[in-house]
């Protein structure tokens, strides 16, 4: 009985094994033809036999063909702002795009089979000798276009020869230069224009050397003259004056004195633009502490109190930075209220924007930002802009005497340091500038 049953047992494995068997091998063979059939479509792409290709799954087919490429390269062509020509190998359009039919106003349909070397004015000499050289290399090469009525276009013409199916064409592109060549006049117009405004501006500055000249010596010399003579006047025959007539020669003696400051004044505004400029890294605390002992009597006499915070270090031109605090500090001690004691705070700090602040500044470089405050009779906050402007002044020569160009002066400093300055104050409490250099 058990070796009924053994028997029984071993046919059915052997059955079982014949069929898995069979299966594999008929699943090798399927998998042998489709390499076969893939090895075929390969070989068919690199030939250039196959025409169009099948590719999906279970839930869609796409169908790629020449066609579609064939179209979309088409398309592309035709909107190109350029024109685009091929040329059979005896010059003959084989193909225009609408662009270039603008260009010489000739219906597409009637521009297939027209001489190119036609268009551009070219002799067959010539036009033989620019396609040779296109055989080597693209040529480029800019002539006039002549349309159909007349009309010329510059334009850049680049050639290339090719093969295609054992036929030789060049392939052209055509380059409307005329909007370029318009920018390019009008660039060298404006290039003369600059030019010519330097040479302008030269003899502006020779000019201004030469009244600069004149103002600190011919201008300076009558001015000191009428002084003197007002003095000795004033001295040796004082008592044969009357009242009125000391009164006259004191208004003339003012009067020539704040002449010889204006001029002083204008002569430091023009050296502040024309003077050589020598940048040294410098702790603007010891400016101030300079300009504070030059102005020490007159701190003194009007009691005034100048605080200082530490300052950081910038790039400056150390005398410019000192006759700005000097300005600013001498501003601040003559506009007061009476019987008030200025008050004057002078602080800086190193910032840093991440992005566009506003201030005209770039970002992510370092300034020093320096803060000038005063408790001096302010100003109008319409007049924040006009206060630098040179001879604007906002009170008459008998309330305070001054010319106008100190806060003008501090601005061209600033300036001249790349960098930016402005005010903000209210009438009877005081003054705020801002200032920001490249530290």
């Amino acid at each position: 009985m058990d070796c009924i049953l053994c028997n029984e047992f071993n046919a059915m494995l052997v059955k079982t094994t014949d069929q898995e068997v069979a299966a594999l091998k008929k699943e090798v063979e399927s998998l042998r033809e489709q390499l076969r059939l893939a090895r075929q479509s390969s070989d068919a792409i690199r030939a250039g036999d196959i025409d169009a290709l099948v590719i999906g799954n279970t839930e869609k087919f796409k169908v790629y063909t020449e066609k579609t490429s064939d179209k979309i390269y088409r398309i592309l062509v035709e909107r190109m702002y350029e024109g685009a020509v091929t040329l059979m190998g005896d010059g003959a359009v084989l193909y225009g795009n609408s662009a270039f039919a603008n260009m010489v106003n000739i219906p597409l349909e009637k521009l297939v089979g027209t001489k190119f070397r036609t268009l551009i004015g070219f002799s067959r000499k010539k036009w033989d000798a620019l396609v040779k050289q296109s055989k080597k290399r693209v040529m480029n090469e800019e002539l006039l276009l002549l349309a159909h009525e007349g009309k010329t276009t510059p334009v850049l013409l680049s050639m290339n020869a090719l093969s295609i199916d054992d036929q030789h064409v060049l392939s052209v592109i055509v380059t409307d230069l005329t909007i370029h060549n318009k920018n390019q006049a009008e660039l060298k117009n404006r290039t003369e224009q600059l030019e010519q405004k330097n040479v302008e501006l030269e003899d502006a500055n020779l000019d201004l050397t030469a009244f600069t000249y004149v103002s600190s010596h011919d201008l300076q010399e009558p001015l000191r003259k009428i002084q003197n003579f007002v003095s000795c006047i004033l001295r040796d025959d004082e008592n044969n004056l009357s009242e009125s007539g000391k009164r006259y020669f004191d208004k003339i003696s003012q009067s020539a004195l704040h002449m010889r400051t204006l001029i002083q004044d204008l002569l430091l505004y023009a050296e502040t633009k024309n003077s050589e400029r020598k940048f040294e890294l410098t702790d603007l605390e010891t400016i101030v502490d300079d300009v504070k002992k030059e102005l020490e009597d007159v701190i003194q006499e009007k009691n005034a109190t100048i605080e200082t915070s530490p300052m950081c270090d910038a790039n400056i031109i150390r005398s410019q930075f000192r006759l700005l605090f000097q300005n600013l500090i001498s501003n601040s001690i003559k506009f007061v209220k009476p019987s008030t004691a200025p008050h004057i705070k002078i602080a800086s700090e190193v910032i840093r924007w991440s992005k566009p602040n506003g201030l005209k500044l770039e970002p992510h470089k370092d300034y020093c930002h320096i803060t000038y405050t005063d408790t001096g009779i302010g100003f109008d906050p319409l007049y924040k802009d006009r206060i630098f402007e040179v001879f604007q002044r906002l009170h008459s020569q008998h309330e305070y005497k001054g010319t106008g160009i100190g806060l003008a002066i501090c601005k061209r400093i600033v300036e001249n340091h790349h960098g930016i300055i402005f005010a903000s104050g209210q009438l009877n409490v005081g003054a705020r500038f801002d200032i920001y250099i490249q530290a």
